[in-house]
C-alpha cells in the first residue's frame, strides 16, 4: 500500500509545480507586454500631459475638442519619430489624443493631436496637429456610442 501513497504525493507535487510554472509564466508575459511595465524615466500618463500642455496643443484643442466624451486618449512605445529619427527600441512613446468631430453614425473627421516624448528624458521631441477621417485610425478610437 506505500507505494499508491507515494505515487499521489508525487502527482500533486507534479501538479502543483506545473501551476507555479503557469501562473509565473502569465505574470511574466503580462508584464513584457504592458508598456507601463517597460522601466522608463517618463510613463504614459506623463506623456500625456507633456503633449497635452504644449501650446501647439493647447491651442488645437481649444479650436477643435468641444465634447470630452467624444475624445480617446492612447499611448505606445516606439522606435522611431516622423521625421525619420530612430532611436533606441521602445525609447519613444507615440501619444495620440483624439477627438471626433461629432456624435453621429458613420465616418466622420477626427481631430488629432501626436506627439512623441523621450521616454527617458521627457523631452517633447515632435507634435503634429491634423484633421483625418475616423477610418484612418482604429475602430478603439471611436469614443461614441454610434460610432460605425
Amino acid at each position: 500500500m506505500p507505494i499508491p501513497i507515494l505515487m499521489e504525493k508525487n502527482n500533486l507535487t507534479f501538479i502543483a509545480v506545473i501551476t507555479v510554472l503557469i501562473v509565473l509564466g502569465i505574470v511574466g508575459a503580462y508584464t513584457y507586454l504592458d508598456p507601463d511595465s517597460v522601466d522608463t524615466g517618463v510613463n504614459s500618463s506623463e506623456a500625456v500631459s507633456i503633449v497635452a500642455n504644449d501650446s501647439m496643443a493647447i491651442n488645437y484643442s481649444e479650436d477643435y475638442f468641444h465634447v470630452e466624451e467624444w475624445r480617446v486618449t492612447s499611448t505606445e512605445l516606439v522606435d522611431s519619430v516622423p521625421n525619420g529619427t530612430t532611436v533606441q527600441e521602445n525609447s519613444v512613446w507615440r501619444v495620440r489624443i483624439m477627438e471626433r468631430s461629432c456624435a453621429c453614425s458613420g465616418i466622420k473627421d477626427l481631430f488629432v493631436i501626436e506627439g512623441y516624448v523621450s521616454a527617458n528624458t521627457g523631452e517633447l521631441l515632435g507634435i503634429e496637429t491634423k484633421s483625418v477621417l475616423e477610418s484612418e485610425y482604429d475602430k478603439k478610437t471611436c469614443s461614441s456610442t454610434s460610432c460605425h
